[in-house]
């Protein structure tokens, strides 16, 4: 009868060994996934980055291209800058509401 106390607390005692390792593994592997997540936060941060400044390079080249003109655009490039001025009177005027 002691005997087979003995055989019950060893296997008790080999699954609980086997228990451990595998709550360990577990671990190891959250710590590593934990790890991976912030790299590819830190580098979708970065893209995003650049992704506004590319957006803003856009914008700017836009406006100078509307900007640069010829002798032959000056009424169309008036039209062009009257229009920006109209909305940005209007961001103006939205703001002071």
């Amino acid at each position: 009868m002691n005997t087979d106390y003995d055989n019950l607390i060893i296997s008790l005692k080999d699954k609980i060994f086997k228990l451990i390792v595998l709550v360990n593994e577990v671990k190891n592997k959250n710590d590593v996934l934990l790890k991976n997540k912030g790299e590819l936060e830190s580098q979708l941060n970065e893209k995003k980055l650049l992704i506004q400044e590319v957006e803003q390079k856009y914008k700017n080249l836009k406006l100078g291209k509307i900007i640069d003109i010829s002798g032959t655009d000056i009424r169309d490039a008036r039209i062009k800058i009257n229009k920006i001025v109209r909305d940005v009177d209007n961001c103006i005027a939205l703001l002071n509401t």
